[in-house]
Order: C-alpha cells, then structure tokens, then sequence
C-alpha cells in the first residue's frame, strides 16, 4: 500500500470518529426518527434558547427544542418535539425557564387542565408562550431602587450628620415632650368646660325639637305674602318678559348673520371657503403631501436597506495530506492553501448573496515550454531533433467571485473559483454543521485530465457572540478527480456586528 493510500485510510478512519462525536455531541437522529410530536409555541422573546434545549413537565425532560425561526410578526416561533406519551390539553401554555439561577435555559410545558379534553396526537398545536423577567430588567429594577435609597439616606445624612443634625434630634424629642404635657394640662383644667359645652348641646337639641315647627310655620305665611307680592307687581314683571322677547329678536339677527356667513364659506367664496371647499385648493394639497410621503417613504425604504445588509470576513487555511511530491513533471509550492473571503448579503430577507476570495495554493499558476534540440553527427552527417516539454508552477494569487442563491437548507454559487469558472453548493445541516461541493477548472488550465473537484465539511465549534468571532474546523478531499488529496484545517468568521465593534475598538491618535 502506498504512502498516500495510508494516509488516506488514517483521514478516513479520523473523520469517521470526528463524525460520530459530532453527531453524539448535536443529538442528531440517524433514520425515521422515535415517532415524535411536533408542537408549536409562540414568544415574544426566547433570549438564551437554542435549538436542542430541553423541554420539561413537572420538571421532566420530555423533549427538545427542534427549531427556532422569526415570524414577519416580530414574534419568535419554536417547533418543540415531545414524548408521544405527553397528554395535551386545551389551556396547555409553554414558558420560557431557567434551570437555576445560572443554569441553562429550557421550556416549562404546561399540559393544561386534567378535567378538559384531551388533543388527539394527529391535531397540530401552537401554544402560547411566556418568559421571565430578564436579568437586565431585574438589575434596573434593583439600580432603580437603590439609586432611590442612596438618595433618602443622602438627604438624612446631610440633615443629622454633625453636632447640628444631633441638636435637631435632641430638640424633636423635647418638643414632642412638652406638647403632650401641655395637652394633658389643657384636658384636665377644662374637663369642666367640656362637661358644660355637651350639657348646652343637650339643651339646644332640646330647644330645636320645639322650634322646627314654628319656623315651618313662618316659611308658609312667607310663601304666602310672596304670591300677594308677584300680584301686586304683575306690570312689572310684563316688561321684563317684553325685554326678553326683545333680546331674542336680536339673538335671531345674529344666528342669520353667522347663517350667511357659513353658506359663504360652504360656496367656496372667500379664503376659508376656497380652502375648505374649492377641489384646485384640494388637488393642491393632497399633492403636496402625497408628495412628501413619498419622499419619506423612499428616505425609510434606502434606510432600511442599508441597515438590513450583512457583511461576513473570514480567513481560513487547509493543510493537504498525500499530494504528488510533482504535479506533471514540476515541483509542487507547498502542502498548504490559505484564504481571505468576504461574504455580501444586500438584503437577509431576499435568497441573493455574493462571495469574494483571494486564496494560495499548492497549485499556483501553470506554465507550460516546449524546447527542441537537434544534434548532427560529424561522422555520419544525420541530425537527430529532441522535443522537451517542460511544465512550472508559479506561486500566485487566485480571486474567486462567486453569486449565489439560498434555498434553504441549500446554498447554490456560479462564477469564478481559483480563477476558472465553476460551480458549488453549500448544505447547510444546521447552524453548526455544513456540506460543501465545488467544481470547476474545465478548460484543464493546471493540465489534468478532467474538472478539478473539491468536497469538505465544516464544523462550528465556538459561536460568534456580540464581542468575538465564529471558530470553526472542517476537513475533505481536493482534486478527487486527478491527484487526490486529503486535507484538514480550520477558520474564523467575523459578522457586520464584530467588525463593528472591532473598527471601534482600535485606537485613533488625536
């Protein structure tokens, strides 16, 4: 066996066991699955779940977390996969919880009322879901508070501290002192005062009971000589009801001006009629704003586009394992291919994307010299011509430009890869693990025989967070089709947000 069919079976047997700790480690399920339930519950935040959190019962784990996805709605929607023995029952609730005080978070399910109906298994259900006050909005909370408390022991500092604040206090407690014992004379020296004051209340009460009477008496004869009164006074009264009448007749001229007045306005004659009522002075109008909600709805939507765009950088380098020591007759540059891409996603909501690579390789660029010699014989006077073909390998930058489209769970690129044009597709098994296929090279500009292909997978084992980058590994084969080689390596990736505050964070002289 040859030395790269050994390393080849070494790779093979590394990637065997690197795939099934990946999977041991992802909880992935080979085949049809156990059979179980897929129910749908609705949050308005799910900060800290991720796919694969656990889903409890009393405290049970009967499931994961299978998918977490944004609705157009600004609500987040996660698919939870359950135990087929759960029961379900209409009122169930999903709550968002954690597991200790620092643990992890996980799903609280909540079957809802034993005594209602039971969901049959086949029935899709969305639940509706809950979450805990965050730790930030519990630290505002407390900031708040004690922010409140260091403002009241300030003020209490500043009015007791010192000899003055001591002199306060003593004179709060002497004022208090005397005026209870002032309270306590002023009761006992008028004890008798007060005795007199209620037995004067008795009498009074008593002498009201007799006098009602006599006064109700005295308010009809009073009603009575008002009557004779508005009699005598009859003429009088006549008049008033004629200035009345008088004040009316005025009030009524007024209310047909103001009628005249408003059926000027209601012809359109005037400024405020033309303005209310003339469709030129409405068309006007109506333009001018529709005008400007134009204007701040294109200013929105080129606002909007530019804080919706995406921008990845990455580096990343593979070792290559069991490459010819020559590639047709020529040295090899190396054992090793590096990168830098950028990756430009205008708009997350659309399936268009573009990739831009600068990478070296083991390849470089091809040149290919063909040199003739031809020696003559002194002795015998024949030539002889001898053809040479010569083949070198320069070391040189190659660009990839690549645009592409997402149909998830795939990613398909066309343009340019190493400088020739070719084709790949991405396979996204989930937000950590990816299968790439890519294949060009069709014009045989290195001088193999058939398309250069390349196969790898890659494996994210540290997630970008707000302030650090993704990390990742991955290993395939190169160049299946011609000098296979095995290779192994790894990469970072920095999102819009890191290079954000990646630029902030480097220093700027004044």
């Amino acid at each position: 066996m040859s030395s790269a069919a050994k390393v080849g079976v070494f790779m093979l047997i590394v990637l065997a066991i690197l795939g099934y700790f990946i999977l041991k480690i992802e909880d992935v399920q080979i085949g049809h699955g156990t059979g179980a339930r897929k129910v749908t519950a609705l949050f308005d935040s799910v900060a800290g779940l991720d796919n694969k959190s656990a889903v409890r019962v009393a405290g049970v784990r009967v499931g994961k977390v299978s998918n977490i996805k944004l609705r157009p709605d600004g609500k987040a929607e996660v698919t939870l996969d359950i135990d087929p023995d759960v029961v379900l029952h209409p009122g169930a609730i999903a709550h968002v919880a954690n597991l200790g005080l620092l643990g992890e978070k996980y799903v609280e399910l909540d079957p809802g009322p034993s005594n209602a109906p039971v969901i049959p298994q086949e029935q899709s259900v969305v639940l509706h879901g809950t979450q805990p006050a965050s730790m930030d909005d519990i630290t505002n909370q407390v900031a708040a508070i004690a922010n409140d408390v260091k403002a009241i022991t300030a003020s209490l500092r500043g009015a007791m501290s010192g000899p003055a604040g001591q002199q306060r206090l003593v004179d709060i407690v002497e004022n208090v002192r005397t005026i209870t014992e002032q309270v306590r004379d002023l009761i006992a020296a008028n004890r008798t005062n007060v005795d007199a004051t209620v037995a004067n209340a008795r009498v009074i009460s008593e002498s009201l009971r007799v006098e009602i009477p006599r006064l109700a008496a005295s308010i009809d004869r009073m009603a009575t000589q008002m009557n004779g009164t508005v009699g005598e006074n009859r003429e009088d009264v006549r008049h008033i009801v004629e200035n009345l009448r008088t004040l009316s007749a005025d009030l009524k001229t007024t209310s047909d001006n103001l009628n005249a007045v408003t059926a000027q306005v209601r012809s359109g004659e005037g400024t405020v009629g033309k303005l209310l009522y003339s469709n030129e002075a409405h068309d006007r109008l109506t333009a001018a704003l529709g005008s400007v909600e134009s204007g701040v709805n294109e200013l929105r939507n080129t606002l909007g586009r530019a804080s919706r765009m995406q921008l990845d950088l990455g580096l990343n380098g593979d070792y290559y394992a069991g490459l010819p020591a020559q590639l047709d007759g020529s040295d090899k540059l190396g054992n090793s291919r590096s990168a830098v891409w950028l990756r430009l996603n205008p708009n997350p909501e659309h399936n268009r994307f573009y990739n831009i690579e600068l990478a070296d390789t083991p390849y470089g660029k091809r040149h290919d010299k063909t040199i003739e010699e031809t020696v003559t014989n002194p002795a015998t006077g024949q030539s002889q011509t001898t053809i040479t073909q010569q083949t070198r390998f320069d070391r040189s930058l190659l660009i990839s430009a690549q645009a592409g489209w997402t149909m998830a769970p795939f990613a398909v690129r066309l343009g340019m890869i190493d400088s020739s044009g070719g084709a790949g597709v991405d396979y996204f098994f989930n937000n950590r693990i990816r299968a790439t296929g890519e294949v060009f090279d069709f014009g045989h500009r290195n001088g193999d025989n058939n398309p250069h292909v390349r196969l790898f997978g890659e494996y994210v084992f540290r997630q970008e967070k707000p302030t650090t980058p993704t990390i990742f590994i991955r290993s395939g084969v190169d160049n299946v089709l011609n000098h296979t080689a095995f290779t192994f390596g790894g990469g970072i990736r920095w999102r819009d947000d890191d290079l954000k505050y990646l630029l902030g964070s480097i220093p700027i002289p004044k």
